[in-house]
């Protein structure tokens, strides 16, 4: 950031200091434009994509809703996870619900429950399902790893603890915030394989 203070420009530094742009090298002065050019057209890009992807799902729900009239119904409430495909097949549009999920502190019940039944299985009994839930459980960057708690589930366990933890992590699922998401496929002319479309600047 350039500031002007009685006539003479200062470059603000990071630490919060002013350095006069007399004492700036070229080579720095040449950077920070750079940087700023490029924040500056990146930040105009993310303005239009979000008004775009606002357009499209302006333009599905009311196609929805046109089609819901046809038999004399009045959509309501939420209107995610749907698909539209283009006559010849070619072109999927996917419109969805993307939760972010999270648990409350039952979640350490449920562990509990599953720690006294692994405690009980021998050191040669299931040693591959003492590592799964053990990793399962392991913080990342602060945070359990739903999907792996979640994958948990798909363990077909008789034991009345496991079963109960198993109900508890489902009620300690909390649903923290929706986002509506917009995938768009289109089929690949040699493979004939229906590709997903990256908006994503990392993968472009």
């Amino acid at each position: 950031m350039i500031k002007d203070i009685d006539g003479t420009r200062y470059y603000l530094k990071s630490d919060g200091s002013l350095v006069p742009e007399s004492q700036v090298k070229d080579i720095d002065k040449l950077r920070d434009q750079v940087v700023q050019d490029a924040a500056e057209k990146l930040m105009d890009l993310k303005t239009r994509m979000i008004q775009e992807k606002t357009a499209v799902v302006d333009d599905i729900l009311e196609f929805l809703n046109v089609s819901a009239d046809q038999y004399g119904v009045k959509l309501g409430g939420d209107k995610g996870n749907l698909t539209l495909t283009s006559i010849d097949g070619n072109i999927r549009v996917e419109y969805k619900n993307s939760d972010t999920i999270t648990f409350n502190e039952q979640i350490q019940v449920a562990k509990q429950l599953i720690d006294e039944y692994l405690d009980e299985l021998t050191k040669d009994s299931n040693p591959e399902l003492k590592t799964i839930v053990s990793a399962a459980f392991r913080l990342r960057q602060g945070r359990i790893d739903v999907k792996s708690v979640l994958k948990l589930r798909e363990y077909n366990i008789n034991d009345e603890r496991w079963k109960k933890a198993m109900d508890i992590i489902d009620d300690a699922k909390q649903i923290v915030s929706t986002k509506k998401c917009l995938r768009l496929y289109v089929r690949n002319k040699l493979t004939g394989a229906m590709e997903n479309q990256p908006f994503d600047l990392s993968v472009l």
